[in-house]
């Protein structure tokens, strides 16, 4: 993703990242190691019709300056490099539901590292309605 300058955007709550691995295998097995209920997740967030659905973002290009910086000797866009030197994620994952326990949602780093810095937690939409 990162070369490509892309990102995942919206990586469903609760589903296993691309990369990580399932402590319980001794191989991992990318998709497969997905329990059916992530499954089913995943494919919700892939046929989601709303804001929140699972799309590829393309890495903005700036038009007219050349915003580039030296990386490993190459000269490269600042946005690509960010992503590739793990300054920015790679996979940003969808905010919590209103009741989780999670604040914000999770982000991965083209180094595999991940944090919980992604997006606010959502809010709850009954509990905001103003009666009449």
């Amino acid at each position: 993703l990162a070369s490509s300058e892309l990102v995942l955007v919206n990586w469903p709550e609760g589903v296993m990242f691309p990369g990580e691995e399932r402590a319980s295998r001794t191989m991992p097995k990318g998709i497969s190691d997905l329990t059916r209920a992530e499954c089913s997740k995943l494919l919700a967030a892939l046929n989601d019709t709303e804001d929140t659905r699972l799309h590829i973002r393309s890495v903005p290009k700036h038009k007219g300056a050349c915003i580039c910086r030296m990386v490993h000797n190459k000269t490269t866009n600042i946005e690509k490099a960010a992503l590739i030197s793990s300054e920015e994620p790679v996979i940003i994952g969808a905010p919590p539901p209103y009741d989780s326990n999670k604040v914000r949602g999770k982000r991965m780093f083209c180094n595999l590292k991940t944090d919980r810095l992604g997006p606010k937690r959502m809010v709850n939409k009954a509990a905001t309605r103003v009666k009449k």
